[in-house]
Order: structure tokens, then C-alpha cells, then sequence
């Protein structure tokens, strides 16, 4: 038990190094492309328009980054247990129950540090395309089975929408007028600083995952010696460890004004969209094709219900919270308690 306690703190450890690399990213990225640049080149001889521009990576590293402690988890599950049915469960129990309680509590904290000021047109891509992705999720889970077709169907639209985010969302027009500044990262020093980055990243990375080894096998003992199974295990307990971080964050970031946590809200439907479209779509075309009874029965309801009321709520452009934080936090409590039992 202490040294599964111990892989699981090095593992969120190292998985918060590996993020806070990657976040770097985008920002060391701008500062070298706009150094390619002649001074009187425009945005306009980007010979692939589509793409965006480079500092529009910044969302979706960021979504990428709040996934990283999961990521590292789901690939220590498939490199570590024998049985692909039971690291499956594990990654794919973890990736639901991580959306309940980004969809819930953190949304709910969101809510409690005071009022929120919308703009509807900054707020309605991602939170709708979350419910779209959700639904999506749940149709290929009915038969407690997801296909190749239906794995590769997600990839698509994991990618489709990043392209889609990079390129026309107009969320990026205010966050980019809110955070303009200069790089950190002298453009002079060319490709080094992202080749720094990238090595640095995937280091701490790949350190998670050889750490996670101890807390994989611990939950893999439990999965079989108590009748909690798998999914249980993950979309309860390792659901609620791996976003610790993401908690204290929201936190963090809720009580620094208005535009801060608006970028919460934007990071908590990426983060959610990448758990449900990204990693199913992995695991089921890593061998996995069999899904535990108990997600159709109680998980997928929870999670469709929050995420309609995520949705709901940003819609409506609902400044003051009210009693809504307050029946979210009893909601995932009540979740849990059903859960478990």
C-alpha cells in the first residue's frame, strides 16, 4: 500500500513537470514562427491558412496538458497488466469518472468564487461540441462493446475538432487580447528552446508512466481479490487522484477574475472532450472491446445528465451560481455513494 501511495504522488508529480513543459509550448512555438517571418509578412503567406497560427495551439495544449496525469496512467495499464479487458476498464472507468467530477465539482468551484460574466459566442463552441462528443461516446458504449470503426470514428473527430478550434473559434479572439505578451523565449534562439521543451515533457512523461508501475499492480490485485471490479476502481478512486491537480488548479485560477475563469470553464470542456472521444478511441484500438455492465447502469446516465447541465448552464449564461454548485457537489456524492455500492 505505501508504495503504491508513493508511485501514485511521483506519478502526479512527474505528470505535472510533463504539463507545465507542454503549456510552454505554445507560447516558445509563436516566438519562433513569428522569427520566420520577414517584418512586413502578414498572417496571410501561411502557405497552410487552415492550420491557424501557432499561438493557437494554446487551448488545446493546455486540454493536453490536464490530461497528462490520465494519459500517463492509461499507457502504465496497458504496458503493465496482462489482462487488456481489466487495463481497459481501468483507463476507460477512469476517463468517466474524471469527467463526473470535472463536470461537477470543479465546475462547482468555478461557480462558488463568485459571479461569472459570459459571452455567448465565446462560450458556446466547446461546451457544445463536449455534449456532442458525450453523446457520441455514449451511443458506441450501448452495446458494451466499441468497434474499430466507431475507435477510428472518434480519432477523426478528436482531430477534426482541434483543427476546427485552431482555426475559426472566436473564443481565442479574447483570450488573446486578454494575455497578449511577450514571449519569455527569445525568438533569436530558433528551434532549441522547443526541442528543450519537447524532450523535457516527454521525459517527465515517460517518467510517470515507469513510475505508476506499483499503483497499477496494487489496483489490479484489488480488481481481483474484492468485488468492486475494474471500472468501479477507476471511475471512483484513481478518477478522484488523478484530478486532484486539476482541482487545486481550479482553485488557483478561479480567484485571479473573470477572464481566468473563463479559461477554467474552456479547459474543463477540452480536457472532458479528450477523456471521452481520445482515450476510448485508444484503448479500443489497443485490443479492449468489452466494457464493464455497470457503465450503462449508473456512470453513463451520471455523466450525461452533468454534461447536459454543464451545457445547460453556459448556454444560458447563468452569472450566478445560486444553489446550482451546491446540488453538483451532493449530485457527485451521491454518484459516488451508488457507485461504490
Amino acid at each position: 500500500m505505501l508504495s503504491a501511495l508513493f508511485s501514485l504522488g511521483f506519478l502526479l508529480l512527474f505528470a505535472e513537470f510533463s504539463s507545465a513543459n507542454f503549456k510552454r509550448l505554445a507560447p516558445v512555438l509563436e516566438a519562433w514562427d513569428q522569427s520566420r517571418r520577414s517584418p512586413g509578412t502578414g498572417s496571410d503567406s501561411n502557405p497552410f491558412p487552415w492550420l491557424g497560427g501557432w499561438e493557437k495551439l494554446a487551448a488545446m495544449v493546455w486540454a493536453l496538458a490536464l490530461s497528462i496525469p490520465l494519459l500517463a496512467f492509461a499507457l502504465g495499464c496497458h504496458l503493465f497488466l496482462h489482462d487488456s479487458v481489466l487495463s481497459g476498464n481501468f483507463v476507460i472507468g477512469t476517463a468517466v469518472g474524471s469527467n463526473i467530477i470535472g463536470l461537477s465539482v470543479a465546475f462547482a468551484m468555478v461557480m462558488l468564487s463568485g459571479p461569472l460574466t459570459f459571452f455567448r459566442v465565446r462560450t458556446i463552441t466547446s461546451p457544445v461540441f463536449l455534449l456532442v462528443a458525450t453523446v457520441i461516446f455514449a451511443y458506441t458504449c450501448l452495446n458494451s462493446n466499441i468497434s474499430t470503426w466507431e475507435a477510428m470514428l472518434m480519432l477523426v473527430l478528436t482531430v477534426g475538432y482541434g483543427l476546427y478550434f485552431r482555426r475559426f473559434s472566436s473564443e481565442w479572439k479574447h483570450y488573446e487580447s486578454k494575455f497578449a505578451g511577450r514571449s519569455l523565449v527569445e525568438s533569436a534562439e530558433g528551434v532549441l528552446p522547443i526541442v528543450a521543451l519537447l524532450c523535457m515533457g516527454l521525459g517527465f512523461f515517460l517518467l510517470a508512466v515507469l513510475v505508476s508501475y506499483p499503483l497499477v499492480q496494487m489496483l489490479s490485485q484489488l480488481a481481483v481479490s474484492t468485488d468492486m471490479g475494474s471500472f468501479r476502481i477507476g471511475a471512483h478512486l484513481m478518477s478522484f487522484a488523478v484530478s486532484l491537480p486539476w482541482l487545486a488548479r481550479c482553485i488557483y485560477h478561479v480567484r485571479s477574475g473573470t477572464t481566468s475563469k473563463a479559461l477554467t470553464i474552456t479547459s474543463i470542456s477540452h480536457a472532458c472532450l479528450l477523456n471521452v472521444l481520445l482515450l476510448p478511441a485508444l484503448v479500443a484500438l489497443l485490443g479492449v472491446r468489452d466494457l464493464a455492465p455497470e457503465l450503462l447502469s449508473v456512470h453513463l446516465p451520471a455523466l450525461l445528465t452533468l454534461t447536459g447541465i454543464f451545457v445547460l448552464a453556459l448556454l444560458i449564461e447563468k452569472e450566478e451560481g445560486g444553489k446550482l454548485p451546491y446540488l453538483l457537489i451532493a449530485a457527485y456524492l451521491v454518484y459516488t455513494v451508488v457507485g461504490i455500492l
